[in-house]
């Protein structure tokens, strides 16, 4: 058995479960920010990423260092994120909320992953060879202090706020803050492990052989993901919102489009929004920014133009670190 096997598993179990019983979702924190003017959601992200970062220049200040991959900031990937920004607002749901919709039952969001699929592979076919291998850079030790302040001050937060976030679990719902640090510290396993992993590259991987760190290891990214999906089918059952949605044709021609148009951007970013969260940012990869601040400006356009044609976009209702979607 191979020794990184049992991290993988137990990643994916936390990576799952956490962003089901949180909700996490870019859609969701753009349509938070556009209508009620906060940015929980949006913050989480960002949290997200600074876990992983202050945990990796911890572990490379005891001698635990991590090469990422960092790669330039390129005209094309910028387009990248504006495009899956779009699709990803017309599918109501970005990497891992497509995956956690459709354990809920959602199964027109097997067109997105099918769309997803053919939007990767006509990228591979139009634009073969467009990436070249990303540059390896050391951690910086210099970070593991100032953000090691910020996850001391994290943390008292955190238990300050045990009493409602053990009520949201009691409900089926998880906080914000404690689903974004388990996150990073399955996220950052990985990472030590030398297994970085997204849903996005997992299907990158598998379609074309793009030159990621993650592509070095396709079977296990497969692992992890297919753990994840079974650890939000079974948050879901637990929870009770598992129940079949067969898709209407209209419905599913959209997600198709939309899954579509992620996939040809994940191909120009390289990656999607969980991987430039999960390893991207973290990496302190030029690139990674502002392909993740493209993919929230195509959300925020796409949910902009659907508001003035009278369409509905996502109700978002956020109770201290709890924030769920309202029918």
């Amino acid at each position: 058995m191979s020794p990184e096997l049992p991290i993988a598993l137990l990643a994916g179990v936390v990576l799952g479960a956490s962003a089901h019983r949180a909700g996490l979702c870019t859609v969701k924190a753009v349509a938070e920010v556009a209508t009620t003017g906060r940015a929980h959601i949006l913050w989480s992200f960002l949290k997200a990423s600074l876990w992983t970062t202050g945990i990796l220049a911890l572990a490379a200040l005891f001698g635990a260092a991590v090469d990422l991959g960092q790669r330039p900031i390129l005209a094309s990937g910028i387009a990248g994120g504006l495009i899956f920004g779009l699709g990803a607002a017309v599918n109501g749901a970005c990497s891992f909320s497509t995956l956690s919709r459709l354990a809920e039952g959602h199964l027109v969001m097997l067109f997105t992953v099918l769309g997803w699929g053919i939007g990767i592979a006509l990228f591979r076919h139009v634009y073969p060879g467009m990436h070249l291998p990303a540059v390896a850079g050391s951690f910086p030790v210099a970070l593991a202090f100032p953000l090691s302040i910020w996850m001391l001050w994290e943390i008292c937060s955190l238990w300050r706020r045990r009493d409602a976030t053990l009520a949201g679990a009691r409900e089926g719902y998880w906080s914000l803050s404690v689903s974004v640090l388990l996150i990073a510290l399955a996220n950052s396993a990985l990472l030590l492990a030398g297994r970085p992993w997204s849903f996005t590259s997992t299907a990158l991987c598998s379609i074309g052989a793009f030159p990621i760190a993650p592509c070095q290891h396709t079977g296990m990214l497969w692992t992890i993901s297919i753990t994840a999906m079974l650890a939000m089918l079974g948050s879901s059952m637990m929870r009770g919102s598992f129940h079949i949605r067969r898709p209407r044709a209209t419905a599913a021609l959209r997600h198709l489009v939309a899954g579509l148009a992620m996939g040809l951007g994940a191909g120009l970013i390289p990656g999607g929004n969980d991987g430039l969260i999960l390893f991207g940012l973290p990496a302190l990869s030029p690139h990674a920014m502002p392909s993740w601040a493209a993919i929230v400006v195509g959300i925020t356009v796409a949910l902009s133009a659907m508001r003035v044609l009278g369409l509905r976009i996502p109700k978002i209702s956020c109770d201290g670190d709890i924030c769920r979607s309202l029918p």
